[in-house]
């Protein structure tokens, strides 16, 4: 049998093949881009080495710059306090994003990509992000020149394209020069000032468009390298010329807000006050030096929100790894630093909450940092199960250490993470807890509403007690001084630094149908299945644990209740230490007594509490607590006794107002008041100066005799609770100052 095919049919045929093989050689890159990219988000890193592999290889130079736009390139603002992956300070850490969830391809990997985009690439927004960040990662090696050299040829690009009239738009002109302000910084950090100043002279006319900000901003940095470089009147005599030159019209940026700052402050040097200096070098722990840190001085009224351009105290570090702010006002400030995941990567800033740098006029101060290796944890991890009573902890010794903390910490429903410390000033590098007490321990709670107690997030509420939930920990090392070498939690990018993972579960019980009405945040009905349980069962720990808890938290978004508790929140408080006369419920105890200043059965309470703590933890808050007990109770000596001993441990110093009123009831004299304030200044609230109100008292009682007395007076009203008496005072005339003092004290809690 002959089977005939005409030609037209074997071209057609020919053709389709052809059609179909220049179809899938086009889609298939496409199609296994996306499979690796899908792969990678999931933690497959075969898959970003297949995504390096396509880039790599693909033939159309066009396709691969937009590949590297995709994959490679990290568009962040050039601004310092945007332009870092990470941002650490004691009281306030943030991350630009979660790694996780990206691709995030290391210093190796990336920068022969970058190499070919700035070489290659045309002008445009794209290529600014590429320089920035090539020249970070050379300057990260500490090759600050070759990252100068490459911003070199980039602004050459964008200057030969901007008088062929090729993009000169507003927009396209200012990533000329972001990049002339990167190159002078570099400049500056290469101690070639000469090299940055012909950069921001340039700047101050911006000849395509005017940019206020960037000329500002231009002057702003010319002037504070002068400044570091001691020409104070150099340096004023920039911004002078910027005010005379500019018809700025965002008088009320955040770079105009710096610029007046440091105006201010270079008037002042001028004017032959003492300002200060603060400067240190940032290294690895194997004395390397980081350059392009961003290092911030911040004011104690910043510390709890994210970094601004209009902070005065700003910089990068320079090819040394070296900062220097000159012109320091005298004050509180925290040393933050901005760090990429490359600087970070298996490294910890040894830093802790509280830590502060006191500037006073005049004065010189050095603070090094050095970027230590993070703890390994040991076991458990990999979300191991724990099925028995016990828990042993372990992680590698680190040397140096003369202590650790141990932290344990979940995820909560909304998102987010909470963690709590479950065990201090541990010598060893292990720890034997038990999971009762595990469950015992109290988490912070998420309310959305405080009307509706079914927007608290049931993580906080059912605790480390819940078997379906999957619970991490970290370990920080501590020096004998009490400051902080390391820890184990931080970012781990590679596999040489990633470690094992500290995730584990609690399964030594089973989960109950009203542990899962509270996962479903039916409290109501979750708290009558529990008292049910008790009723039937008293010994039933888990039940009574649970009511006990969901009846505090009941107490506290009541109005009426919030601050003392209800009658049958004690009951149920009793009825557990009945069974588990732990520390923790035994200060609950005590605490509900002192809300209700029943002192006879407080003083009992805290006593049963004292015979049973131990000595793992910080007790600071609640030996302050204690301290104020005694003062209401008129005990003035003993009081003093035990705020000698919790304030010093307690960085915030929360409860120094309370402090000083007992060491003046107890015939403290204004004098030794101010040195106790001047020496624990209230760190928790920044409105509150209380060095400042004791000045005033001290100033306004020259002449006055009977002004101690008068104030011991008005302290009795703290002591008895009288807030109405207070309030209504009207101070006459020599003692005007007391009140504000008085009215102070009210708000230390």
């Amino acid at each position: 049998m002959k089977i005939r095919i005409k030609i037209k049919h074997l071209v057609l045929g020919v053709l389709s093949v052809m059609l179909l093989f220049i179809v899938l050689h086009m889609i298939s890159p496409r199609i296994e881009l996306m499979i690796a990219q899908k792969q990678v988000e999931q933690g497959n890193l075969e898959s970003k080495a297949k995504i390096l592999s396509i880039i790599h290889n693909t033939k159309s130079t066009k396709q691969k710059w937009k590949l590297i736009e995709k994959y490679v390139i990290e568009p962040k603002d050039t601004e310092l306090n945007h332009r870092f992956d990470v941002f650490v300070s004691p009281d306030f850490t943030m991350a630009s994003g979660d790694v996780d969830g990206t691709i995030h391809f290391t210093q190796d990997e990336g920068m022969p990509l970058l190499r070919q985009y700035v070489q290659g690439a045309p002008a445009g927004r794209f290529l600014k992000f590429a320089a920035v960040q090539l020249s970070n990662y050379y300057a990260m090696d500490g090759n600050l020149q070759a990252s100068a050299d490459m911003l070199e040829m980039v602004i050459q690009k964008f200057e030969n394209d901007i008088p062929n009239g090729m993009n000169s738009d507003r927009e396209f002109s200012s990533y000329l020069y972001e990049l002339k302000l990167e190159l002078a910084s570099l400049y500056d950090g290469l101690d070639q000032p000469e090299q940055a100043a012909k950069q921001y002279e340039y700047l101050a006319d911006a000849p395509y468009g005017g940019r206020d900000d960037i000329t500002g901003k231009a002057a702003l940095l010319h002037s504070e390298m002068l400044l570091r470089r001691g020409r104070p009147k150099a340096a004023k005599e920039i911004l002078n010329r910027l005010s005379e030159s500019s018809n700025r019209r965002n008088k009320n940026s955040e770079v105009t807000s710096r610029i007046n700052q440091l105006n201010n402050r270079l008037q002042s040097i001028l004017d032959g006050e003492s300002l200060s200096t603060v400067s240190g070098t940032v290294q690895s722990r194997e004395g390397e030096p980081m350059p392009l840190v961003g290092v911030m001085l911040r004011k104690q009224i910043d510390q709890y929100h994210s970094p601004l351009r209009s902070e005065p105290y700003q910089m990068l570090t320079d090819a040394k790894g070296q900062y220097r702010f000159e012109g320091v006002e005298a004050g509180s400030y925290q040393l933050a630093m901005g760090l990429n995941y490359e600087q970070v990567d298996g490294r910890a800033w040894s830093i802790d909450a509280g830590d502060w740098v006191e500037v006073t006029r005049g004065s010189q101060q050095s603070i090094n940092v050095t970027m230590q290796p993070l703890i390994q944890l040991r076991t458990p991890v990999n979300n191991e199960e724990i099925g028995g009573d016990t828990i042993y902890f372990e992680w590698d010794a680190f040397p140096e250490a003369a202590y650790y903390k141990v932290n344990m910490g979940m995820q909560l429903q909304e998102g987010g993470t909470i963690m709590t410390s479950i065990a201090n000033y541990i010598e060893e590098n292990a720890l034997q807890a038990s999971v009762q007490d595990l469950y015992d321990q109290r988490v912070g709670i998420s309310i959305g509403d405080r009307n509706d107690w079914t927007t608290v997030d049931p993580g906080g509420v059912i605790g480390f007690a819940n078997p379906e939930g999957s619970f991490f920990w970290s370990v920080d090392a501590y020096r004998e001084d009490g400051t902080r070498l390391t820890s184990s939690s931080g970012y781990r990018l590679n596999e040489q630094t990633i470690g094992t993972l500290p995730y584990f579960l609690l399964k030594e019980r089973e989960e109950t149908p009203e542990d899962r009405l509270v996962l479903d945040r039916k409290y109501d009905e979750a708290l009558e299945g529990y008292t049910r349980k008790v009723k039937q069962n008293p010994q039933d720990v888990h039940s009574l644990r649970m009511r006990l808890r969901l009846l505090q938290l009941k107490d506290s978004l009541a109005e009426d209740t919030e601050s003392k508790g209800s009658k049958e929140t004690l009951i149920a408080l009793e009825a557990m230490i009945g069974q588990r006369p732990a520390p923790m419920y035994l200060w609950e105890l005590a605490d509900y007594f002192y809300n209700h200043e029943e002192w006879d059965k407080y003083n009992q309470a805290f006593e049963r509490y004292l015979s049973v703590r131990g000595n793992h933890q910080d007790y600071s808050y609640v030996d302050s607590v204690h301290a104020t007990a005694l003062m209401k109770q008129g005990k003035y000596r003993e009081s003093e006794t035990w705020f000698e001993q919790s304030i010093p441990l307690d960085p915030s110093h929360r409860f120094i107002g309370n402090y000083l009123a007992a060491h003046l009831l107890e015939k403290g004299t204004l004098e030794s008041v101010l040195r106790l304030a001047e020496k624990y200044p209230d760190r928790r609230n920044s409105k509150e100066d209380w060095a400042v109100l004791v000045k005033r008292m001290l100033i306004e009682s020259m002449g006055e005799p009977g002004y101690i007395e008068k104030l011991r007076e008005k302290l009795k009203w703290i002591v008895s609770g009288d807030e109405k008496a207070i309030q209504q005072w009207v101070p006459e005339q020599g003692y005007k100052e007391i009140k504000p003092f008085v009215r102070a004290l009210l708000n230390v809690s």
